[in-house]
């Protein structure tokens, strides 16, 4: 079992200093939410095993819209993966 950071800023001159996670693997990109090319996004996806633990900043930082949030979680949870959102204290495990 691992803990697995995902961090996005939408542009390149943004910082991630808000989203302090702490965890064995990170996954970060620099690039728009409303993007349907987040490479890092669907490098974690591919990279996470069962009993792995997500955790990102806030869900804005992980999703586009409700959509995208459901899918994402879906595709997660099916894994076997927990996901955990610090700011809104929620979490999803399958």
């Amino acid at each position: 079992m691992a803990t697995i950071g995902y961090r996005r800023v939408s542009t390149e001159e943004q910082n991630f200093d808000r989203q302090d996670l702490v965890c064995d693997k990170l996954f970060e990109e620099k690039v728009s939410g409303g993007s349907r090319d987040r490479a890092a996004l669907a490098d974690m996806i591919a990279w996470v095993r069962e009993g792995d633990v997500v955790v990102v900043h806030s869900i804005d930082r992980l999703a586009r819209n409700l959509r995208d949030l459901q899918d994402v979680i879906q595709a997660l949870t099916d894994k076997g993966v927990t996901v955990t959102f610090l700011t809104e204290r929620l979490t999803f495990s399958g």
